[in-house]
């Protein structure tokens, strides 16, 4: 009787895990920074954003629930290793020194650099960055891109892991510029009427998906961005945000 009881029980947990282990499978975790127009920020207490719409549609091909969780960008990738997240999508660039660590998915689009300042000080071009304090988003190719600015030119750089904060010190005059992705820049102006923009034409960068190193989700996300590319979905996206 014993062994019909304990044989019992042993099924029963088989049967307990498998239920919570279903739900789990069929959810994905995406992490993101929601400091980022257009690709994700927070409208009506919602995010949203270029980045949502192509991680929904994503989802939808992958037959997944898509569960959205919020981190300050530079936290972002250490969120694949410690926090139960799948993937992240927050405007990230594809580099050679993140590959080391982490997987990327075919890139979904390519964008360009930009510096935001204010209207009263009339930047022109990159050279108008001499003698400037240049505020960038911590963690990002921005910054790496940055640090390449400040050999050629007498620069001092400010960090900070959030955007919004960088465009009020910029608005506040603590900095003089901010640099970062260029449909950003544009968004910001909508905003802000006292700002403007110019691009650093020699600097452009693809966006992917970043996943754990040899993620097992990277063939199937690719397949679903290569879908997406093809059926005229993320072209529509894309428009819908960033025109």
């Amino acid at each position: 009787m014993k062994l019909i009881k304990l044989f019992f029980l042993i099924i029963c947990s088989f049967l307990i895990v498998g239920c919570d282990n279903k739900p789990q499978e069929k959810n994905l975790i995406v992490a993101t920074s929601a400091d980022n127009p257009p690709y994700e920020f927070i409208q009506n207490g919602q995010i949203v954003g270029l980045d949502i719409d192509i991680i929904n549609a994503i989802g939808e091909k992958l037959e997944k629930k898509v569960i959205i969780k919020n981190f300050d960008f530079n936290g972002l990738l250490a969120s694949l290793a410690s926090e139960n997240v799948d993937i992240v999508i927050a405007g990230l660039t594809v580099t050679e020194e993140r590959k080391k660590h982490i997987s990327f998915s075919a890139p979904y689009v390519t964008t360009n650099v930009s510096v935001l300042y204010r209207t009263a000080d009339d930047l022109k071009n990159v050279g108008d960055l001499d003698n400037k304090i240049v505020g960038v988003q911590l963690g990002t190719t921005w910054a790496v891109i940055v640090q390449d600015l400040a050999k050629q030119f007498n620069i001092r750089t400010n960090y900070l892991s959030n955007n919004l904060m960088l465009v009020e010190e910029l608005k506040s005059k603590v900095v003089d510029v901010v640099v970062l992705e260029e449909s950003q820049s544009k968004k910001f102006i909508e905003n802000n009427p006292d700002l403007a923009s110019f691009s650093l034409t020699e600097f452009s960068s693809e966006l992917a998906i970043a996943m754990p190193k040899d993620s097992k989700l990277v063939e199937n996300i690719d397949k679903a961005i290569s879908e997406l590319k093809k059926d005229g979905t993320i072209s529509r996206i894309t428009k819908k945000w960033l025109q």
